[in-house]
């Protein structure tokens, strides 16, 4: 199929996809398929900051909406898919189940969360070809050519990325949000290599996050839930790998900028945790999305004028995460990113965020 052909068939990709998203969301907020007692987010934890009992169970709208335009296209388009693309899916929806089962549950301890997460993540890795083979960076390429420790610096950074994304689904729209606009920038480096598996991906990816989203910001009507943030989590980790394996002018470095936030979210977290000698594990409510929650809502022109500091919390925070690699990324977009500015730009940002969250921190506790 080329690409003249395959642009008229990108339209049913997005609105099949968006359509499908957005009508079983509906259903599952108006329709007790799944009873409340496990489909209810009850609003129990230190870390909500959201009122009422809202259903968590958003992922598998997204996840059917992607199956269901992929089984379409297999019987009707026929538009071939890369079958590393495909392999990912698999995969993907196998860790969407693992975290749709804490969901439905509520009581799965995170460490044993962890522990599966982990065992799977590094099963399907030794069987795949999706391992990072080329970060720009000479000592790491060199190291990384023997496949074990390929595997090992794979897995470290997806389930980082899985736990990262975890961790951002705190406030309306703000992981789908970042997630759609995370798959417009990786979709302009697709165009750029005609690679017309990937468009599909996430084409398909971008309307079945709409398609929730509808219902997920302004007003929370359902949630993301663990399924469904682990399942943007691996998709966006596993095909930011198989971009940089496969697409010129785009490597590791790529990847990291773009996903700059969530690494700084979770590595701040862990350090943070550290050293206030709490349990690493357990959730809480200094996630940098709360705090800004937490001064928002002090505001008096916010309560005068009944602004929801909910989703106002999500677009401040996409801002903060996204506006300074998008801009890196356009300045660089036809050069390779070299190790050394790259460096340069994350100790900036690193910088950044720590200081903007000590100083929200220090206002939110006078």
């Amino acid at each position: 199929m080329n690409l003249f052909t395959f642009d008229h068939y990108i339209l049913f990709f997005l609105l099949g996809s968006f359509f499908i998203s957005l009508s079983l969301s509906y259903l599952f907020i108006r329709e007790k398929l799944i009873p409340n007692r496990y489909s209810i987010d009850f609003n129990e934890g230190t870390q909500k900051i959201h009122d009422g009992k809202i259903k968590r169970i958003g992922g598998l709208p997204i996840v059917i909406s992607f199956i269901s335009v992929f089984i379409i296209n297999e019987f009707t388009i026929n538009n071939k898919i890369n079958f590393n693309l495909i392999s990912i899916l698999f995969f993907a929806i196998i860790i969407f189940i693992i975290g749709f089962i804490e969901d439905l549950i509520k009581d799965i301890k995170p460490t044993k969360r962890l522990l599966t997460l982990f065992i799977s993540t590094c099963c399907w890795l030794f069987f795949s070809e999706n391992l990072i083979q080329n970060t720009n960076i000479d000592f790491v390429d060199n190291v990384i050519e023997i496949k074990i420790f390929a595997v090992i610096l794979t897995l470290t950074c997806m389930i980082a990325t899985l736990n990262a994304t975890n961790m951002m689904d705190g406030a309306n729209g703000l992981l789908t949000i970042f997630g759609i606009t995370v798959s417009l920038v990786m979709l302009c480096y697709a165009y750029r290599s005609n690679d017309l598996s990937l468009i599909t991906v996430l084409i398909v990816l971008i309307g079945s996050l709409f398609g929730f989203l509808v219902f997920n910001w302004p007003k929370g009507f359902i949630f993301l839930g663990d399924g469904g943030s682990y399942f943007i989590g691996v998709i966006l980790s596993t095909v930011l790998i198989y971009m940089s394996n496969n697409l010129n002018n785009f490597n590791m470095l790529n990847a990291l900028v773009i996903m700059i936030y969530p690494i700084w979210e979770l590595v701040f977290t862990v350090f943070r945790r550290v050293y206030i000698s709490s349990k690493i594990t357990h959730p809480d409510n200094l996630h940098l999305h709360t705090i800004i929650n937490a001064n928002i809502k002090r505001l008096d022109f916010i309560k005068n004028n009944n602004i929801d500091s909910n989703p106002l919390t999500g677009i401040i925070i996409n801002l903060i995460a996204l506006l300074p690699s998008i801009t890196f990324l356009i300045y660089k977009f036809d050069d390779n990113l070299e190790d050394l500015e790259s460096i340069y730009f994350f100790t900036i940002l690193f910088s950044f965020y720590t200081i903007v969250y000590l100083f929200l921190r220090k206002i939110n506790d006078n």
